[in-house]
This record gives C-alpha cells, sequence and structure tokens, in this order.
C-alpha cells in the first residue's frame, strides 16, 4: 500500500521518476544509477524495501512494466549512466508464488519450528567453528517473512543462474550488486558466480559483506588465500564496510588506526579497486548524524570516498545533508526533499 504516513509503506516513485531526474545526477557526477530491488515485492507487510521477492520475473508493476525497465536501462545509457541492478540470492518473500506452491518440499530450508539465521558468518572461515553454527548461518531464514532458499538443490541452483542471466540478457544491465552475499550455500555462490562471469565477463558484480576485520571482508571477493572448506570466492569486489567504518573512526576519533588498516589490507584482495567504498547506506544511520553534524567533518569524508580507490557509492540524500540514525530503519530511508504532499 502507499502511505506517506507510514515508514513502513510505500511512498511512491517509479522508473519514470528516477529518469526525469537524469539532469539532477549528471550535475552531481553520477556515472551509475544502483535503485534497490525492483522485482515484484508483493508482501503485505513493509514491502517499500524489495528484498522479499515474490516473482523473480517481473519487475514491481509500482515501479514500472519490464518493458519500461528495458527502456529505462537504454535511456540510462544514453545519459551515460550504467545501471546496477540489486538483487537477493539467499531469500525470497513469503508470499513468493514458488514458496506457497513450493515444486518440493526440498526447495527451502525448514526446521521444526521457526529459526532464524544467527546473522554469524564466521563459520564459513572458522577451520573450528561448529557445524551448528554452520547450519544456523546459512539455513536460518533471515526473517520470519523471508524463507531461506535451498541452494544445494540442483533445480534451485540452476534456477537461480538461469534467472540472473535472463535478467542481463534481456534488460542490457551493467552490474549486479547482491545482498546477503555470505548467506548463501558457498558452494553455491562459487557456481554462480563462475555462470555470470563466463557469460558476461565484463558484468560488474559487487556483494555485501558486513563483516568484522579486513581479512574476513576479503574473504568474500576475490582473494590471495587458500580455499577454507571447500570454499574460494569469485565475486570481484565487495562494498567496502572497513572503509565505511574507517572514515567515521577517523572522523570522530582522530584515530586513522581502521581507515590505514582498512587500506594497508588490500595486498589480501585480487585486486581492491573493484571494491565500493561509501559513507553510509540504507540500513545504517546516516554520515552527517554520525559525525555529530559537522560541516567541516562531512567535506573532509566526501573527500576521502571520492579519492579513494574503488567506485564510490553516494547513497540518496547524502549530498544536501540528510540526517538520522537507523532507529529503526526506516528513519534513514525519509523522502528526498521535495515531492508531493502527503
Amino acid at each position: 500500500r502507499m502511505s506517506r504516513d507510514s515508514m513502513y509503506a510505500r511512498h511512491g516513485g517509479d522508473l519514470q521518476g528516477i529518469a526525469n531526474h537524469f539532469a539532477y545526477l549528471k550535475q552531481l557526477g553520477v556515472t551509475a544509477i544502483w535503485p534497490t530491488p525492483i522485482i515484484e515485492n508483493d508482501m503485505p507487510k513493509a514491502s517499500y524495501h524489495g528484498y522479499a521477492v515474490t516473482d523473480c520475473y517481473k519487475v514491481d508493476p509500482r515501479y514500472g512494466t519490464n518493458a519500461e525497465y528495458v527502456q529505462f536501462v537504454q535511456n540510462s545509457h544514453k545519459q551515460g549512466f550504467k545501471v546496477i541492478q540489486d538483487i537477493v540470492l539467499n531469500h525470497w518473500g513469503s508470499y513468493h508464488h514458488l514458496f506457497l506452491d513450493k515444486p518440493a518440499a526440498d526447495w527451502f530450508h525448514a526446521f521444526p519450528t521457526f529459526t532464524r539465521s544467527n546473522y554469524n558468518a564466521y563459520p564459513l572461515n572458522d577451520p573450528h567453528a561448529s557445524k551448528r553454527d554452520y547450519k544456523l548461518f546459512n539455513d536460518g531464514w533471515f526473517d520470519t517473512s523471508m524463507p531461506d532458499v535451498n541452494q544445494g538443490n540442483p533445480l534451485v541452483s540452476t534456477y537461480l543462474i538461469q534467472n540472473f542471466l535472463w535478467w542481463v540478457e534481456t534488460t542490457g544491465l551493467d552490474g549486479y550488486r547482491i545482498d546477503t552475499y555470505p548467506y548463501s550455500e558457498p558452494k553455491f555462490l562459487m557456481a554462480w558466480g563462475k555462470a555470470i562471469q563466463e557469460e558476461y565477463p565484463k558484468l560488474a558484480m559487487f556483494g555485501e559483506a558486513w563483516e568484522g576485520t579486513e581479512a574476513e571482508q576479503a574473504f568474500f571477493a576475490q582473494n590471495i588465500f587458500p580455499p577454507v572448506n571447500g570454499f574460494k570466492s569469485n565475486l570481484p569486489g565487495v562494498l567496502d564496510f572497513q572503509i565505511c567504518f574507517g572514515i567515521s573512526d577517523a572522523l570522530n576519533s582522530g584515530d586513522l588506526t581502521k581507515l590505514y588498516r582498512s587500506l594497508q589490507g588490500d595486498w589480501m584482495y585480487v585486486d581492491a579497486t573493484r571494491n565500493v567504498p561509501f559513507l553510509d547506506n540504507h540500513d545504517m544511520s546516516r554520515f552527517y548524524s554520525v559525525i555529530g553534524e559537522d560541516f567541516a567533518k562531512f567535506k573532509m569524508g566526501i573527500a576521502w570516498l571520492l579519492t579513494l580507490r574503488g567506485t564510490p557509492q553516494l547513497y540518496y540524500g547524502t549530498e544536501v545533508l540528510m540526517k538520522n540514525f537507523s532507529d529503526p530503519d526506516g528513519k534513514v530511508r525519509e523522502d528526498f526533499p521535495g515531492g508531493w504532499a502527503g
């Protein structure tokens, strides 16, 4: 539903609305556009965020049609923009037609009672990890309305590979941002990445790996490490959370240690320039609030962002000093100033 009075409902906006503001984006210096997921999310609650897919082959009609998305990509290219599609491999929405009418019982991970992921990726690279922790992380549901897809089923694996090959071939998009990348089955991630890159070697791909240290983050990108538990990532790059944390620490405490280590750790990557540094995003407190609304610090943060290695990501509204803390997340997903009244 649409209601500007609720932070958990749709507030309007569609693909054409983005196209209507190409001039603003170009003036800002933008070279690529990353909308949050545009695939159908026909969920009864909080469907605005897009991360609970209900039809893998359909653009959400509130944004437009499949044909309009193809046209959006083409028009973006004409204006000099690349288009990054935000995708989820790990889970779908509980109203997905393949969950409501399962092809087989083992298409999704199931437990005797609802079991949530432990959100702890350490078992993937910990040689001493328990099988229980590993299973909870990989097989537990991300949320009550997001059933965990069983990528160990070869039919499910093939479905996901074909689906995301189809989106590139059909639309001509330029890259994938992969949500919750570490949560998927490791062997599937290797097979999926190999299939996509063999077919589209120039496609940009980077994943969300919200980890605590430089080594844990590098583990999920192409790196110089030997395989761990049979997994060696072939993902070209990741969202650089370590840079984000390092910049905030430097500006708030004057301690440059984290920022230094985040760059010193580049030796672990095959190519650290494939990473995507950022200051904030839709899951985190806004940068201007994090630095205490200090404009001098804001300028230093932006300068770091735009001059570091990698492809900088700017969250909408950061450029106009939008502020708030992610308690809850809806507060950092407010409407851009302007638009129509609620």
